[in-house]
């Protein structure tokens, strides 16, 4: 194994230690100092080439044993016991309870779920998009003079201030401690605490939780709307604390933010078969790398599909359908990873495990350092507080 680098000049050290871990009998049980000493390098080589790649061995191991999890329930076999074993664990019991404990489920049933689906659920799928009533007039209109470059301060406030509830959600959301002083009036709550950009997204975010409000667990909806609604604010505390690279286009960054896990609710449609697979996997599955393979694998389409879909129907802009896209090849490692592609995985689950509410996030903030962004607890903490008091 000394020369397994030299023999394979095209693969990232990122891609060797994961063979690396495949080709381990019990992958959980390989030692960073063993993989080190296999690959002929010394521990502080091995980091620091690990942290030139922006990730590290622990964050390595710990995705692909969830992955591996995951990906093994796909599929009849392993065996339960083998797969217990593989993960480091030293008997099935102890495996079941701690699955049971994080997907609410045992890995029996859990697997009985995710093979019971095919192709006909993405076609179950669609047609419940196309049947999404039309956006409302005022998502319309802000849209449509936002897209001819007509959209000023006294235009977006004429048009909204025809729609008292669009209204009263937007006053609402700028009088958050977290967006600064509390707006006097409609102008104030867009001028100085939302921003044109931010309001015209959040128009498309309610008209998409208006449609489907009544279709989807109540809970899932408003967990994941107060996430979204704060994402505008994660993206401008984070870019202060940045100190590498920032995302090119902002505007459509933030419109990654907003829109980016819109699918959920479209995946979690009361009239789907699969609805039980959709809340195990989410109350399970923490990083949305793994969740989207595996919706890809048992569904035939992944979250970002679903968001993308869902987007379509209302025929937004092409360059956030794009992007979805590109970030879905990434998760079923088809395409590598680019720094502004991590650095929006890394914001996005951040929203997911705030609207989840999943409590393990070491490894947020660990990423968060290998990407250039400094204090990112502290940021994500702030967003807790108010996600908690929405």
């Amino acid at each position: 194994m000394g020369n397994f680098v030299d023999q394979q000049p095209n693969l990232v050290l990122t891609e060797i230690v994961v063979r690396l871990l495949a080709e381990s009998s019990v992958p959980a049980a390989l030692t960073i100092e063993q993989c080190a000493q296999s690959l002929s390098m010394s521990m502080t080589s091995f980091r620091r080439k690990l942290a030139q790649e922006e990730t590290s061995y622990k964050l390595i191991q710990q995705k692909y044993l969830n992955e591996l999890c995951v990906k093994a329930l796909l599929t009849e076999k392993p065996k339960i016991e083998a797969l217990a074993i593989s993960l480091g664990y030293s008997e099935r019991a102890t495996f079941e309870r701690a699955f049971r404990q994080k997907f609410g489920i045992t890995p029996s049933r859990f697997r009985e779920l995710s093979l019971n689906h095919g192709a006909q659920h993405r076609q179950n799928l669609i047609a419940i998009a196309n049947d999404l009533p039309p956006m409302p007039d005022s998502c319309a209109k802000l849209l449509a003079e936002s897209d001819s470059g007509a959209l000023d301060l006294a235009c977006a406030v004429a048009i909204i201030e025809k729609d008292p509830v669009f209204s009263g959600r937007v006053i609402g959301l700028a009088s958050k401690a977290i967006y600064g002083k509390t707006p006097t009036d409609l102008r104030e709550a867009i001028g100085r605490n939302l921003g044109i950009t931010t309001v015209v997204n959040l128009a498309v975010l309610y008209a998409v939780k208006d449609a489907l409000q009544h279709h989807v667990d109540p809970m899932i909806i408003e967990r994941y709307c107060q996430a979204f609604e704060l994402a505008p604010k994660l993206m401008q505390l984070t870019r202060k604390q940045t100190t590498s690279a920032w995302f090119a286009d902002h505007a459509l960054a933030e419109q990654m933010l907003v829109f980016g896990l819109l699918g959920i609710f479209l995946l979690a449609h009361q009239s789907t078969e699969h609805q039980a697979l959709i809340v195990h996997s989410v109350f399970g599955i923490d990083d949305l790398s793994t969740l989207n393979h595996h919706l890809q694998q048992s569904l035939s389409l992944s979250l970002f599909g679903a968001s993308s879909l869902l987007l379509s129907i209302w025929h937004l802009d092409a360059g956030i359908i794009k992007q979805l896209n590109q970030l879905e090849q990434i998760c079923l490692s088809k395409s590598k990873a680019s720094h502004e592609s991590k650095l929006m995985m890394l914001l996005l689950n951040c929203l997911y495990r705030i609207a989840t509410e999943h409590k393990g996030v070491d490894d947020l903030f660990e990423k968060a350092e290998l990407v250039g962004i400094d204090g990112f607890e502290a940021i994500y903490q702030e967003f807790i507080n108010q996600a908690s008091a929405a």
